[in-house]
């Protein structure tokens, strides 16, 4: 049997990049980047690109650009709803990302997964124009208001932060009940002085929490001290919040009898700077996290701190919205119903050998 031309390679890639939604988050390349990128001659990338344009594949603009055809994706119902979120490794926003996912395919949405480095990206720009909705998962820096204009445009929903001020819909993943219940737990253990640890870049999420942690604590009569040291955007928190706790640590600077973390990172980091100082956290000294991310329920200790909630109902609310001609109807804050406190061994009742810690 011959084997196939290369220009039917070459189609049948440029099929699955629509069928995908790769041509969502960027554009569709002319012949010569695409022959590069496939490994074939010019006159073989042109040969494919023509095949589409006489099937109605594919549709060239009078500027040349290439476009898909708007009946071929009546036929295929391609990816049309991206989700972008930033471009570092964290089981977080993987988790995250699996999340989304599945909630789109029960509702049988192809949604397409996408990452961004900084909020100045053309891509940004080019997805949310084409798209029929985009799910931005932000980071660090404030997003500027051109790109917020950009986004109110168009129909953009933010997961994990709270931008409804801005008029983007958004689905903010903890209330603030929720938060206070892992402090609530604390203070139920018996702890009085709970202080906060942060290694997370500084944003709006991250300042919401230290505030309800500080008014917590006046309204519980209760002390703490914030130990504050952001990571730089793109590195990873749980380094500096190891640093972080062996420098108060080497300091005899531990005055509390609990530690709770903006974030998930900030926890592991200081569990291990208490491992090496032979400090037994759950016994010695309690540590817990707002939020905890996979598989930090099967650490040792297992840390307490607040499951992922279920986000089907919110995210059903974005996904109906994308499909719909109509404007965002409705408050445009969102917070599931509830969040699960997870009670791990790493926080313990205040007793004697906790006392032995602050000697």
């Amino acid at each position: 049997m011959p084997a196939p031309a290369k220009y039917n390679e070459v189609m049948s890639v440029i099929k699955r990049r629509i069928r995908e939604g790769d041509y969502l988050v960027e554009r569709i390349p002319g012949e010569r980047r695409l022959a590069e990128e496939t490994g074939v001659s010019y006159m073989t990338a042109r040969r494919a690109v023509q095949n589409w344009l006489e099937e109605k594949v594919l549709i060239r603009h009078e500027s040349g650009a290439l476009e898909v055809h708007p009946d071929y994706n009546e036929q295929i119902n391609p990816a049309e709803v991206v989700l972008l979120y930033p471009a570092y490794p964290s089981s977080y926003l993987t988790q995250l990302r699996v999340i989304v996912t599945e909630s789109a395919k029960r509702r049988g949405i192809a949604l397409r997964p996408g990452q961004y480095v900084h909020w100045d990206e053309q891509a940004l720009m080019d997805v949310v124009e084409q798209a029929k909705g985009t799910i931005v998962i932000p980071y660090g820096p404030s997003i500027p208001g051109r790109l917020l204009e950009q986004f109110r445009s168009n129909k953009v929903a933010i997961l994990d932060g709270d931008f409804a001020d801005n008029g983007l819909p958004s689905v903010r993943l903890f209330s603030e009940v929720c938060i206070e219940g892992v402090l609530e737990h604390c203070y139920q253990l018996g702890h009085r002085r709970i202080d906060c640890l942060n290694t997370q870049n500084r944003n709006p999420e991250i300042d919401r929490r230290i505030d309800i942690w500080q008014r917590w604590l006046e309204r519980r009569d209760c002390t703490g001290t914030l130990h504050d040291d952001p990571a730089p955007v793109f590195t990873d928190p749980t380094a500096v919040a190891y640093r972080l706790m062996s420098g108060i640590i080497e300091r005899d600077e531990i005055d509390c009898t609990a530690f709770i973390g903006t974030t998930c990172p900030a926890a592991v980091g200081a569990i291990r700077a208490c491992y090496e100082a032979d400090i037994e956290v759950g016994n010695d000294l309690s540590i817990a996290a707002v939020n905890l991310e996979p598989p930090a329920e099967y650490f040792c200790p297992s840390i307490t701190g607040l499951m992922t909630p279920d986000l089907s109902e919110v995210l059903a609310e974005c996904f109906d919205w994308f499909a719909s001609a109509r404007q965002w109807r409705g408050t445009r804050l969102l917070e599931p119903r509830k969040s699960n406190l997870f009670k791990g061994e790493s926080t313990g009742k205040v007793g004697r050998a906790t006392r032995r810690v602050n000697l």
